[in-house]
């Protein structure tokens, strides 16, 4: 599959959610409105302790919009698409995609791509430029490079993750369970990683690499402790997506050329 027929496939799905404007205007309104209420219950949490493991308000804001900004990326192109796949594989509809002449994984990424996590950039994407602002941070052009490799990075993480989760339908047909766990564990990285117990901190840095998605990249640009990493460390954390994005990528499609029908 081509770049262009990528994309030829994104724009035609855009067209067909636009096709009920109302619908997705009221959808997108409630993520934010449900999201703000995120940033909320954080904020309060500030005002009453003044500050989390040393870490103020700002940079709090600035690490929870890192990360939320790149799971919308990272999601936008995976999760829906690896949540149905369970039931294309237990029905046998997963047939569908390997009689087309493209890539099957390129083909249920681009078809499945979610306009509605929009919502998600708008809000995240906000409050990373209030709090940035906010900080006050003489930022040189090599931040800004960084900040943007990390955003990249982390979506990639994001969708390695949730493909991983996917290629698993191909082994154990029901993965939901998967999924549930997921988003536990995206729950701790709201906060920073120093609150949590080695044990918390080991299993977001190791296991699931959700560390690396925005508390190092925050720790970095803002000269916070890192606990795990050092300092020159920092500068390989946007490697880590791409190869995570890889790992998912080869898991799943193994998987897919191991699938004999439905129901394995």
């Amino acid at each position: 599959m081509t770049l262009q027929l990528f994309g030829k496939l994104v724009r035609l799905l855009l067209k067909e959610r636009m096709e009920y404007r109302a619908d997705f205007i009221l959808s997108a309104f409630a993520q934010i409105v449900a999201y703000a209420g995120d940033y909320i219950v954080i904020w309060l949490f500030i005002q009453r302790f003044n500050t989390i493991a040393g870490w103020t308000w700002p940079e709090i804001a600035l690490l929870y919009s890192i990360g939320l900004f790149t799971y919308a990326l990272g999601a936008s192109f995976s999760f829906v698409q690896m949540r149905e796949l369970e039931n294309q594989v237990k029905q046998g509809t997963f047939d569908i995609l390997l009689i087309k002449p493209v890539n099957p994984y390129l083909y249920l990424v681009s078809r499945g791509f979610n306009l509605g996590y929009i919502a998600h950039i708008l809000i995240s994407g906000s409050v990373l430029i209030w709090s940035i602002s906010k900080l006050n941070m003489q930022w040189m052009l090599s931040e800004y490079i960084y900040l943007i490799l990390v955003v990249v990075s982390g979506a990639m993480i994001y969708a390695g993750i949730l493909t991983i989760i996917g290629a698993v339908s191909f082994i154990w047909i029901r993965t939901h369970f998967m999924f549930t766990l997921f988003f536990r564990l995206k729950d701790f990285i709201a906060y920073p990683l120093p609150i949590f117990g080695t044990f918390i901190q080991l299993l977001l840095t190791v296991a699931v690499p959700l560390a690396f998605v925005s508390f190092y990249p925050a720790a970095f640009l803002l000269s916070n402790d890192a606990t795990l990493l050092p300092q020159w460390a920092m500068w390989m954390v946007p490697i880590v997506g791409p190869l995570c994005h890889w790992a998912g990528y080869r898991l799943w499609m193994y998987g897919a050329n191991k699938y004999q029908g439905a129901g394995g």
